[in-house]
């Protein structure tokens, strides 16, 4: 009988508060329960001058009565008012909304005898760290946790590889190995998931259901040990990934895209059009596509400094210092030819206009195989925060893509990661981003850990494929090269 699981916060420190920028109450699918539903329609929204009139929810199933928030047409809730607040917040207090809202952005990551509670990073106040710590926040969390529909209860472990599940012990003690690849501060983090999407398909090759508790410890700690070398002539190779691979990584890529805060969502024949028109230049890796918003609209903050920039919802207009030392995101870096100039950012995100391929604010696709500039550390600090928290708490291991083993979500996790730095030339095709725009990536990365086609059977396969060719470590390189 499932038993429930204590709940315990990460070792490290994590901070937020909501500073009103309206990022989760987009693109979001707000799922109500019959009571949630019946509360809010008798809240008296039909006589309120700006919602009267407009659809507030919507049906998601022809046989069940079960509904959802409807959203505006440019992607945001309906509730969310111009100053980036909940409606159903302000007026009748937090615990009048869904109970998913209000337990955004907390996430909480079953293991085997406790569950964590973590942060989202959804949210560009979890990525700059800023408010109180979750420690502070028990007041907050603690009765939403103890609720039955978050109430976490044990369950049996993701399996480890796909041919063997292993118990709680073999699969925690794998996982904190991953844990010590993406924490190892010795290396960037590219190489850093290098190590780890080796060690997967040394892990993949073995036979782990003929071990005993001592065997099985040692060879993974053989393993371990064993990952330099087997990375060692990608970095010293560098080749190209296969135009095949290339394919595949830019269907990915496109998910990854609409998923940016910065994507300007438009649900006219126009937007369609311009939808299409743009899979059809990623898919062929030629061509144009809508530029990605600034994060000082897609995020609704001040920008940052464009020489470095660093990320924060109260002093935006502080930056680096770029007289310090700079640092590439792989150890190496080749010479980086001239890129176009980044496409203004004009259009709201609150009040979208359709563009053309004509337009200056379409991206050429040729900027994904320009190298990168020379980034300062302190501008990808959002993400070497994301992958090492999500190693600390387990989250990708344990949440999302149900039935997927281990292994494969370690394929994810560096396939996001490629994806990222794609998005990094995209939002930034003159090469010079700042901490504001890797936030906004960070963001998307996050997103797509629930998104249902990058957890679906067809995209597992996609990367088993590319692993066992080699071509997914050639395409972690390829984009941070």
């Amino acid at each position: 009988m499932p038993i429930n699981l204590p709940v315990r916060l990460l070792p490290i420190a994590e901070h937020w508060d909501c500073h009103g920028c309206g990022i989760c109450c987009r693109h979001v699918i707000i799922p109500l329960s019959s009571e949630e539903y019946q509360r809010i329609r008798d809240q008296g929204w039909d006589k309120d001058a700006e919602l009267a009139g407009r659809r507030l929810f919507v049906r998601m199933s022809l046989w069940k009565s079960q509904y959802r928030l409807a959203h505006r047409p440019d992607g945001f809730c309906v509730f969310l008012s111009p100053e980036g607040r909940c409606r159903i917040h302000e007026k009748f207090g937090p615990e009048a909304k869904p109970l998913i809202c209000r337990m955004f952005p907390y996430q909480l990551v079953p293991l085997d005898r406790f569950a964590y509670l973590t942060l989202r990073h959804n949210c560009p106040s979890v990525i700059s760290r800023h408010g109180r710590s979750l420690e502070e926040q028990e007041d907050a969390w603690r009765p939403l946790v103890e609720t039955d529909r978050f109430r976490v209860r044990s369950a049996p472990p993701p399996p480890l590889t796909a041919t063997y599940r292993g118990s709680w012990n073999q699969f925690l003690y794998v996982a904190n190995c991953v844990e010590r690849f993406l924490t190892d501060g010795r290396y960037p983090m590219v190489r850093r998931l290098a190590h780890t999407v080796a060690f997967a398909q040394l892990l993949d090759r073995c036979r782990l259901a003929q071990l005993d508790a001592e065997r099985f410890s040692d060879l993974i700690g053989l393993l371990e040990r064993g990952v330099t070398k087997e990375v060692e002539p990608f970095f010293n190779e560098r080749l190209p990934p296969h135009r095949t691979s290339q394919l595949v990584f830019r269907r990915c890529l496109i998910e990854y895209y609409r998923l940016h805060p910065g994507y300007r969502l438009e649900t006219s024949w126009r937007g369609r059009l311009n939808w299409i028109l743009a899979s059809g230049s990623m898919a062929i890796g030629r061509g144009k596509i809508p530029a990605l918003a600034d994060p000082s609209e897609s995020l609704r903050i001040v920008p940052s400094r464009r020489s470095a920039g660093s990320f924060s919802p109260t002093d935006m207009g502080s930056g680096c210092d770029q007289s310090g030392q700079s640092e590439t995101i792989t150890e190496t870096a080749g010479p980086v030819p001239e890129s176009p100039s980044r496409g203004s950012a004009t259009h709201s995100l609150s009040s979208p206009q359709a563009v053309t391929c004509d337009s200056p604010d379409w991206v050429d696709l040729a900027v994904l195989d320009k190298n990168l500039r020379a980034i300062h550390r302190d501008i990808l600090q959002p993400f070497d925060d994301y992958y090492e928290t999500m190693a600390i708490s387990k989250r990708y291991a344990v949440c999302g893509r149900r039935g997927w083993p281990l292994t494969d979500r370690i394929r994810a996790l560096a396939m996001s990661f490629a994806a990222g730095l794609a998005l990094l030339r995209l939002g930034c095709p003159e090469g010079k981003p700042t901490r504001d725009d890797v936030a906004a990536i960070v963001i998307a990365l996050d997103r797509g850990e629930t998104y249902q086609t990058l957890a679906s059977p067809i995209y597992r396969r996609r990367l088993r494929v590319l692993d066992r060719t080699g071509e997914l470590i050639r395409l972690l390189l390829w984009y941070a090269r």
